[in-house]
C-alpha cells in the first residue's frame, strides 16, 4: 500500500530535475532485500509463537465442531 502511494505521488509530477546514479538504484535494492530478510529474521524467531497460534486456532475448532 505504502508502494502504491508514494508511486502515485511520483507519478504526479509531470518534471523532475532529479538525477538518479547506479549508486541510488542499488541502495534501494539493498534496501528492499534487507526488508525482506529482516522478516524472515523475526518470523524464524518467532516461528514457535506463529506455530503454536494456528495449531491452538485450528484446535479450537476441532474441539468445537466434536462437541456439537
Amino acid at each position: 500500500m505504502i508502494v502504491f502511494v508514494i508511486a502515485e505521488t511520483l507519478s504526479l509530477f509531470s518534471r523532475s530535475a532529479a538525477y538518479l546514479d547506479p549508486g541510488s538504484g542499488s541502495y534501494i535494492i539493498q534496501l528492499i532485500i534487507a526488508g525482506f530478510m529482516g522478516g524472515l529474521f523475526m518470523l524464524g524467531v518467532y516461528w514457535r509463537r506463529v506455530k503454536s497460534f494456528f495449531k491452538n486456532l485450528f484446535n479450537k475448532e476441532d474441539v468445537s465442531n466434536r462437541n456439537e
